[in-house]
Order: structure tokens, then C-alpha cells, then sequence
């Protein structure tokens, strides 16, 4: 495996986890460098795939705050109340 596709994987987690509102301490960094080694012993193919499936049971992520689909809704804000 090229040594670049293995820094690119660990740069990734660390930018995925920056974004993802964690401080990137060197304990973070090394847990992250444990995790890319740790699926690198098994195997090289899809190496990322595998890191970020495994990243949640590593990292406790922030759970996300999705705004609400719709607005509310009122009777008045679609004129029923001047059908009444």
C-alpha cells in the first residue's frame, strides 16, 4: 500500500473529526493513528471505508441538530380563519 494513501486516510479522519466539533489534542491524534493501523492489519483494500465505519465506536461524535422540516402550521396562515 503507498505510504500517501495511508497519510491521506489519517488527514481525513482528523479533518472529519475537527468539523465534527472534537478538539484535535495529541491523544485525539494518536487514538486516530491507532485507528488507521489498527484496520490497516486488515488489509489494504477500501482502508478508509473501513476506518470511517469503525470512527463512532472510536470518537463519540456530537449528535446533529437538524432544523425542522416545515414550518409550523396555523389555520390562519392558510386563510381558513376567513373562511369561517
Amino acid at each position: 500500500m503507498p505510504y500517501q494513501e495511508v497519510e491521506e486516510t489519517l488527514s481525513r479522519v482528523l479533518t472529519y473529526l475537527r468539523l465534527s466539533g472534537i478538539r484535535v489534542t495529541p491523544e485525539v491524534a494518536r487514538r486516530a493513528l491507532h485507528l488507521v493501523d489498527s484496520a490497516l492489519q486488515d488489509g489494504d483494500q477500501r482502508l478508509l471505508a473501513r476506518v470511517m465505519e469503525r470512527l463512532p465506536d472510536t470518537f463519540p461524535l456530537p449528535e446533529e441538530a437538524l432544523p425542522p422540516q416545515t414550518p409550523p402550521l396555523h389555520h390562519a396562515s392558510v386563510h381558513y380563519a376567513d373562511s369561517l
